[in-house]
């Protein structure tokens, strides 16, 4: 019939050559053994560059234990880099990625070293501050904690042209060891380091120099304090750095503060506290108690007052800086204070009284130092925070601001202001 379909029997030789190639190429053996041998030798190079290299513990054989919650708060596992800083409009100092120090030159566009990893390693250095003539570098290390906001620490400079280390010690300490500080800073844009020790401002007048002399005399541990803010103000008033004291660009004045609590109520609280686990008092059923001053409504506030210390003359006693008249027969807080000038006749202070509702810029001249108001802030039925230092053109005629705009019927946010003194204008 038509329909039938003939097929080739895959027994015939035929077939067998349509389904097979020729019987004599077969199959290539050895191009396969080749390939198995090179993959084994880089295999082989892998692991042995592994074990070579010291790796082989961290990727085979990796021990460790699990990260703690107060590693994770405290960010004691997150990279710290010191913060870059500009010296001048011309030099700016900042950490390498080889963690030394080095300053790059606007002008010529070059880059050089100032401190080496080494030095900060040694250290294990937190902060720093270069002197104006980048010949000094002040380095901050050992920080023993206080409060959230206060600490001491040791204090190095570090010269840049000898490679030579000066350990920060006060000349009237009995210790051989380095002195426990509370602030430490260039006084200015000179080598000068104006110093707080145990609540007491002191003045070196070179780095290299052992001699401190002493501006203040009345500091007392936990009641009078000069040049550091007390509890109430490092936590509720004063902006970062929570510093008091502001020295003039020629170093030749110091503006400071000094806070006294001897009138304020004593707040106990229990004090809770860990060591590797273990409570600081075994044994001890209640945890330990602790004390501050600070003070509840209508209880008496700090007494704050600002001074000027002639650095050049310290046998002079400082003068008194004098609220404005608005603030007379009341409680107020200073927020902020500093230089206007460059030639030492005039100061800015910001003041607020103690309900937080009237903010007070003044303007404080030389030689009577009587704060004059220029400039205030008011809250109506709601108080105002606290801003950081306006900041002054170099004539002293106007200054910018951050403060409260009302924008439209309910809501006010935060803008920049200028205020010009001399047209009254903002």
């Amino acid at each position: 019939p038509e329909d039938i379909v003939q097929v080739a029997d895959p027994r015939s030789k035929k077939a067998q050559d349509l389904v097979y190639p020729g019987a004599t190429e077969g199959r290539n053996w050895w191009s396969v053994v080749l390939s198995l041998m090179v993959i084994s030798l880089v295999i082989a190079g892998i692991l042995t560059a592994i074990h070579t290299l010291g790796y082989v513990d961290e990727l085979l054989y990796w021990s460790g234990r699990r990260m703690t919650l107060d590693e994770y708060l405290q960010g004691e596992l997150c990279p710290a880099r010191l913060p870059p800083t500009w010296v001048s409009h011309r030099h700016f100092v900042f950490q390498g990625d080889d963690g030394g120090l080095n300053v790059y030159d606007a002008r010529t566009d070059l880059v050089t070293t100032l401190v080496s990893n080494h030095t900060l390693r040694q250290l294990n250095v937190k902060w720093f501050q270069c002197s104006s003539d980048l010949k000094y570098i002040l380095l901050r290390h050992n920080i023993k904690q206080v409060f959230k906001n206060s600490f001491i620490a040791h204090y190095t400079i570090y010269d840049v042209d000898k490679d030579h280390h000066i350990p920060v010690r006060l000349s009237d300490s009995s210790k051989v060891s380095q002195t426990w500080l509370q602030v430490a800073r260039w006084c200015g844009n000179t080598t000068r380091l104006v110093l707080v020790a145990d609540n007491d401002i002191y003045v070196r007048y070179s780095p290299v120099s052992n001699t401190d002399f002493r501006i203040t005399t009345t500091g007392q541990p936990s009641l009078l304090y000069n040049g550091v803010p007390d509890w109430l103000y490092q936590e509720d008033v004063l902006t970062p750095p929570y510093e008091a004291l502001w020295c003039s660009p020629d170093g030749s004045h110091l503006l400071f503060t000094s806070f006294n609590d001897s009138e304020v109520r004593t707040f106990s609280h229990p004090w809770f506290s860990l060591s590797d686990g273990i409570p600081a008092e075994p044994g001890v059923s209640f945890p330990a108690s602790r004390s501050v001053r600070y003070p509840t409504p209508g209880s008496p506030n700090p007494i704050v007052k600002l001074w000027l210390a002639d650095l050049n003359n310290t046998k002079q006693p400082y003068k008194p800086v004098q609220p404005p008249e608005v603030l007379e027969d009341q409680d107020y807080y200073l927020t902020s204070a500093g230089w206007i000038d460059d030639d030492n006749q005039q100061v800015a202070a910001v003041w607020m009284n103690r309900p937080q509702n009237l903010t007070v810029i003044s303007s404080c001249s030389a030689p009577k130092w009587l704060c004059v108001e220029k400039h205030a802030e008011r809250a109506e039925g709601a108080w105002l925070d606290v801003q950081p230092q306006p900041v002054f053109s170099r004539d002293g005629n106007s200054f910018l601001l951050l403060a409260a705009v009302q924008e439209g019927a309910i809501d006010t946010f935060t803008h920049i202001k200028h205020v010009t003194l001399t047209q009254q204008r903002i």
